[in-house]
């Protein structure tokens, strides 16, 4: 079975509408969002889509090109670097974006709001970085 581009490119597109809004987001100081509930809130969830649309893209390749089940959502980046599809860098900073998610999620202790802040500005390119390694996929799948 090949990966259906179709679902694959809907949930890219879900991806760029995320992270626009968390760029949109980004135009705040540290001390302003540490202090505006609101906008934690909203940073949290985009994030928290973003992540979850990158996992199912991710999960929906392995079972496609049969890489092999995850175990768990960091996994599913491991059997695409395994794969080729994604290199080491995308692969290592989609696991930790998989791990984030599941505190966000799940209440796995305190959330850090300033590594949020940090991720907001620093991290959101990897989302980049990883789009173009699928949009590589889907060409040679082509």
């Amino acid at each position: 079975m090949v990966a259906d581009a179709d679902i694959v490119r809907d949930r890219e597109s879900h991806i760029r509408r995320y992270v626009g809004d968390l760029r949109d987001m980004a135009g705040i100081s540290e001390a302003a969002f540490l202090e505006n509930r609101e906008r934690q809130y909203a940073v949290l969830h985009a994030l928290q889509l973003a992540i979850e649309a990158s996992v199912d893209i991710a999960t929906h390749i392995c079972a496609a090109d049969n890489l092999g089940i995850p175990s768990s959502y960091a996994e599913a980046f491991d059997l695409l670097e395994r794969a080729g599809i994604v290199d080491s860098t995308v692969a290592t900073e989609l696991r930790g974006m998989a791990r984030f998610r599941n505190r966000i999620v799940h209440f796995y202790g305190e959330i850090d709001l300033r590594l949020v802040y940090g991720l907001l500005h620093n991290h959101l390119e990897d989302f980049d970085r990883y789009l173009a390694a699928i949009e590589r996929y889907l060409s040679r799948k082509a």
